[in-house]
C-alpha cells in the first residue's frame, strides 16, 4: 500500500485508474461512505502500481512480483551477481490487495519456502533440515496487510558443495493449503572470482536519520509537520518531550504514521521506537500494529519491504516498551526508505496505540 495526497480536480474514478484499482476498493480501504466526497489535500491509502523490475534499478539487484488469488507476492534479492563465498539475501512478501479478509490455512508450522534451481533441477531448498511443528494453523490478512519472510543461501548445493558459475532461478512459495504450487521467481547469476565489484567499505553514518523523532511538531491536533498520518492525533502521553502520536483516533479504523528518508543500498539500518497501548476503562482491544520499512528507487518505484509485526499482546497497557528491528541488507536501487506504522483497528476495538521517540540508524 502507498499514501496518495488528493490534488485539485481528482476524483476517486481518476485515482483508481491511475493506480490500477477500483472505486469500490479505494472507498473500502479509506472508509469512504460517499465516493464523491473527497477533497484536495486529503490523504488516501492506494495500492502499489504493479510492475516488474523498477526503472532505475541497477543490474546487481533483482525484483519480481506476481498476484495470486488476491495476494501480491514480491520477491527481492540484494544483488544480481554473486561469487563463491558470498550469500544471497532473499526477501519474500505476501500482501492482501483485496478489500476483504483473507484467511490462509497451513497443515504445519511452515509458512513459506524458497528454492534455488539450476535449469529444472533443484539445488537448494530453505526448508531442508528445518523442523516445523506438525500442528496446523491459520494466518489472517486484513485488506492491505502483509507478511515478510527472509532467507539466506550460501551458494552451496544439497551436497554442501559450492555451485558452479551459471544462472540460477530463485523461487518463493507461500505454502498455504491450495496455494502450495503457486510461486514468484527471479534469476541471479553466480560468477567466477573477480567478476563481482566489491561491496562498499565506507563507514556508514551513525546519526539518527529520522526528522522530528519525538513527533513534537504539529500544525494542529491531527496534523504533524514532518510526519504523515491518517486517523492520528497529538497526545501528551509521551515517552519523552511534550507530545507523541496516537494511532487510532477512531479506534475501529485504519491509522498510519509514516516518514520517508534517504537510504543507501547494501546497508543495514536499525529501527528503534517506543510504543504503548492506550487502554480505556472496560474497553476491548481488537487491533494489530505493524511497523514496516518500504524501499523506493530514484524514480519513486517500489523496490522492497521489511515488516516485523506486533500484536496487542506484545504492547503493554498504559506503559511504554522499547522495540527494535533491523532491515537486513537493502537491495541495489534503494534510494529512499519509508518507515511506516500501521494500526488496524477492527470492529469492536476501543483502544489505541501511541508511538514516540523513533530512530533509524545505519549499522553496517
Amino acid at each position: 500500500m502507498a499514501i496518495y495526497t488528493v490534488r485539485s480536480g481528482d476524483t476517486l474514478y481518476l485515482i483508481a485508474g491511475r493506480f490500477g484499482t477500483t472505486v469500490e476498493r479505494l472507498a473500502a480501504l479509506n472508509n469512504i461512505t460517499s465516493p464523491n466526497n473527497i477533497y484536495a489535500g486529503q490523504q488516501l491509502i492506494v495500492p502499489d502500481v504493479p510492475g516488474q523490475t523498477p526503472p532505475g534499478q541497477t543490474t546487481r539487484g533483482t525484483f519480481a512480483t506476481r498476484t495470486v488469488r488476491g495476494l501480491r507476492y514480491v520477491l527481492v534479492t540484494d544483488r544480481r551477481q554473486y561469487a563463491r563465498g558470498e550469500q544471497v539475501q532473499i526477501t519474500f512478501t505476501k500482501c492482501n490487495i483485496t478489500n476483504r479478509t483473507i484467511t490462509l490455512r497451513y497443515s504445519t508450522g511452515q509458512r513459506f519456502d524458497i528454492v534455488a534451481l539450476h535449469g529444472t533441477r533443484e539445488v537448494w531448498r530453505w526448508s531442508d533440515g528445518r523442523v516445523f511443528t506438525q500442528a496446523g494453523g491459520t494466518e489472517v490478512l486484513e485488506p492491505g496487510e502483509c507478511r515478510t519472510y527472509t532467507a539466506t543461501w550460501d551458494l552451496r548445493n544439497k551436497q554442501g558443495n559450492y555451485v558452479a558459475p551459471d544462472n540460477f532461478t530463485i523461487r518463493a512459495f507461500n505454502v498455504a493449503e491450495n496455494l502450495r504450487d503457486e510461486y514468484v521467481q527471479t534469476v541471479i547469476q553466480v560468477v567466477g572470482p573477480g567478476q563481482v565489484p566489491p561491496p562498499t567499505t565506507e563507514p556508514c553514518p551513525r546519526e539518527n536519520i529520522i526528522r522530528d523523532p519525538g513527533i513534537e511538531q504539529w500544525r494542529d491536533i491531527n496534523t504533524p509537520v514532518v510526519w504523515t498520518g491518517i486517523n492520528i492525533r497529538r497526545t501528551r502521553l509521551s515517552h519523552s518531550g511534550s507530545f507523541a502520536a496516537e494511532l487510532g483516533a477512531r479506534a475501529n479504523r485504519l491509522a498510519t504514521l509514516s516518514q520517508q528518508v534517504l537510504a543507501s543500498p547494501n546497508r543495514i539500518y536499525r529501527i528503534d521506537f517506543w510504543a504503548r497501548e492506550n487502554v480505556r476503562a472496560g474497553a476491548t482491544a481488537r487491533y494489530a500494529l505493524e511497523a514496516e520499512i518500504r524501499l523506493y528507487n530514484r524514480a519513486g518505484r517500489f523496490v522492497g519491504r521489511v515488516d516485523p509485526n506486533y500484536s496487542p499482546g506484545q504492547i503493554p497497557n498504559n506503559t511504554y516498551e522499547f522495540y527494535s528491528f533491523t532491515t537486513g541488507v537493502l537491495p541495489e536501487g534503494t534510494y529512499r526508505m519509508e518507515l511506516r506504522f500501521i494500526f488496524y483497528g477492527r470492529f469492536g476495538n476501543d483502544n489505541s496505540v501511541i508511538i514516540d521517540d523513533v530512530t533509524a540508524v545505519c549499522v553496517r
